[in-house]
């Protein structure tokens, strides 16, 4: 399952990089995106305090909000729902 994952991984990081390298303005976008994904991930972590709904920080979910940006904070926090 492992295995599964970590193709997963990579195959969403060739896609995000292509999407940049193609794109006229790939960097600025992708540069933008990553700042949502850490701002939301500091954002639900402060809310945390009121609703319960928190995110382990750590290198795997920074790297990957970093790369997937807002969305990468929303599959997290559904993936934390359905397995809670």
């Amino acid at each position: 399952m492992n295995a599964f994952f970590i193709a997963a991984a990579v195959i969403c990081t060739v896609c995000v990089a292509w999407w940049t390298v193609k794109s006229e303005k790939g960097a600025t976008s992708f540069f933008l995106s990553a700042v949502q994904g850490i701002a939301a991930l500091f954002a639900v972590n402060l809310t945390g305090m009121i609703t319960g709904v928190t995110i382990a920080v750590n290198w795997y979910t920074v790297i990957s909000y970093i790369v997937l940006g807002l969305p990468g904070v929303i599959g997290t926090l559904a993936l934390n729902m359905i397995f809670k």
